[in-house]
């Protein structure tokens, strides 16, 4: 039988991790374009930009949401395990 809290974590992680790529290309858009009136540089900032927030963002899903495919390391928290002392 499914256990409905396991269930629901794991949907609320993925539409947070989701959430926070798509807030993470809304924001490096906004500043893109930000840069792009102050600088006069149309459209080259927004794309480098909605670039950066798009890489971050996937590599915060594959962190979120695949934690052993994530190269770097685990970071604290991700394990559930407590550690030695």
């Amino acid at each position: 039988m499914n256990d409905p809290k396991r269930s629901t974590g794991h949907g609320s992680r993925a539409l947070g991790a989701g959430l926070t790529l798509a807030a993470s290309v809304g924001l490096f858009a906004w500043f893109g374009l930000w840069l792009d009136a102050r600088f006069g540089t149309k459209p080259w900032l927004l794309v480098v930009c909605v670039g950066f927030g798009i890489v971050g963002g996937i590599l915060h899903l594959i962190r979120v949401l695949a934690p052993e495919a994530w190269p770097f390391g685990r970071s604290s928290g991700d394990s559930g395990e407590t550690p030695p002392s």
